[in-house]
């Protein structure tokens, strides 16, 4: 194997790892990230992980405390938004 092919396989094999779908558990830990910032300072209480599905081209992921519920939604591109709901 020549060299220059051996880099070009290389750079073609990493480049194809990073446009691979968004899994669950990538979409879980981004979702666990996200509401981690929401609720700085223990402003939320104990959760749990819940419930993740994909939909379209984004996951949603739920989470479950005493008092809310939250739903994390986790686009392909790996930006998230938090949803509130009260029990």
């Amino acid at each position: 194997m020549t060299r220059p092919f051996a880099g070009a396989l290389l750079v073609a094999t990493g480049l194809a790892a990073c446009m691979a779908p968004m899994q669950a558990p990538e979409a879980q830990g981004i979702a666990r990230d996200r509401l981690a910032r929401y609720c700085r300072n223990g402003g939320c209480g104990a959760y749990a992980l819940g419930h993740t599905q994909k939909i379209g081209d984004r996951w949603l992921v739920d989470f479950e405390a005493p008092r809310h519920r939250f739903t994390v939604t986790v686009e392909d591109n790996g930006s998230a938004k938090v949803t509130t709901w009260d029990r």
